[in-house]
């Protein structure tokens, strides 16, 4: 038994997205305390502690997010050893944390995407990169496309997340509480987003291994959305926003991957 005079425990978890599957916590030593961390996410989580600690040292003072491994148990976030067993020790932390590695700033700049839509297809970007409707700022692609159209993997990957229960739609941000989509974990650090997508619009669940040009669910015209299309971001993902990144894509045969241009129609032949 260990001879501390006094011992008081405060715990606050707050998260930044919803992640069902991490979490954290601690476990006596012979020293003190481990903080440690499951994550049965299907990507990296990071974590960003903040102690409150008296009478304690921690083995990592330098590191304040942490990052967490993908279907990772038992993970050691850091050991916080007992300075004086004579006085009394407390611990506490807050957290937040999210999918990715939040300290992740290379990828993939020269991959080749291919358009998220069947082979033959041909739709119109109706809103582009920095475009003035609702991407102000971020690098977002909107494909106008009829509800129930066939949406197909840009890319390959893990499937980290699925929302698809809602079937709301309106033209103000806030609408955006309501939007389904389809996230998926690229082998580059990176995730795309596949949003607006139907009620029950997802063909595949989260875990499964995508491989690019994979069908993968229905376009919709849900959350918020000036009228059927598909939203299509690439993006690393902080603590609390998202780092938004353009892409090229593949569009006609024996030619190189081209940025796509706002208000211009492109065929799909892969």
């Amino acid at each position: 038994m260990k001879n501390y005079t006094f011992f008081f425990l405060i715990l606050f978890s707050i998260i930044g997205h919803a992640q069902d599957n991490f979490k954290l916590y601690y476990e006596d030593t012979k020293d003190g305390f481990v903080i440690l961390a499951d994550n049965d996410e299907y990507s990296p989580v990071s974590a960003k502690i903040d102690f409150r600690l008296e009478n304690l040292k921690s083995t990592n003072e330098d590191a304040i997010i942490f990052v967490v491994p993908a279907n990772t148990k038992r993970h050691i976030i850091t050991e916080l050893k007992v300075i004086d067993r004579k006085k009394r020790v407390r611990l506490g932390f807050e957290s937040i944390y999210n999918h990715g590695n939040h300290h992740l700033k290379k990828y993939d700049r020269n991959f080749n995407y291919y358009l998220p839509y069947g082979k033959g297809a041909e739709y119109w970007l109706s809103q582009g990169y920095d475009g003035a409707t609702s991407h102000k700022g971020e690098n977002a692609l909107d494909f106008k496309m009829p509800i129930g159209t066939k949406v197909y993997a840009a890319r390959g990957g893990v499937v980290v997340d699925i929302e698809e229960g809602y079937n709301k739609s309106c033209t103000e941000p806030e609408c955006s509480k309501h939007n389904n989509y389809i996230l998926i974990y690229h082998t580059d650090g990176t995730f795309a987003e596949y949003t607006h997508i139907k009620q029950n619009g997802a063909e595949v669940k989260v875990g499964d291994r995508i491989k690019i040009g994979q069908f993968i669910g229905y376009s919709g015209n849900v959350g918020w959305a000036t009228g059927p299309h598909l939203h299509f971001i690439v993006f690393f993902q902080r603590l609390k926003k998202r780092v938004t990144l353009k892409t090229k894509f593949l569009t006609q045969k024996g030619k190189p991957a081209i940025p796509l241009v706002e208000r211009q129609k492109y065929r799909q032949e892969y």
